[in-house]
C-alpha cells in the first residue's frame, strides 16, 4: 500500500525546489541586467570622451570579425607560379 503522505511530501519538496530555482534564475537575470547597464553607461562615457578612438576601435573590431567569420568561405587563391605557368605559354 502506498503512503499518501510520502506523495504529498515529495510534491512539496519538488515545489520548493522549483521555487528556489525560479528565484535563483530571477536573481541571476537581475544581476546580468545591472552589469550590462553599467557596461553600457561606461561605454557611453568612453565614446563621449574620445569619439574618434571609439570609431577606430569599432572599425578594427568589425574588420576582425569579418575576417574571422569569412575564414574558409573563400576559395583559395592561385599562387604567382600557377599564373606564370598558365599564361607564359
Amino acid at each position: 500500500m502506498v503512503d499518501r503522505n510520502a506523495g504529498t511530501e515529495a510534491e512539496d519538496a519538488l515545489q520548493t525546489a522549483a521555487g528556489q530555482v525560479k528565484d535563483a534564475a530571477r536573481s541571476m537575470a537581475d544581476n546580468v541586467t545591472t552589469a550590462s547597464s553599467a557596461a553600457y553607461d561606461q561605454g557611453s562615457e568612453l565614446v563621449a570622451k574620445a569619439p574618434g578612438s571609439a570609431l577606430i576601435m569599432a572599425g578594427i573590431v568589425g574588420f576582425a570579425l569579418g575576417v574571422i567569420l569569412t575564414k574558409g568561405s573563400q576559395s583559395p587563391r592561385n599562387s604567382l607560379r600557377q599564373y606564370y605557368d598558365r599564361y607564359s605559354r
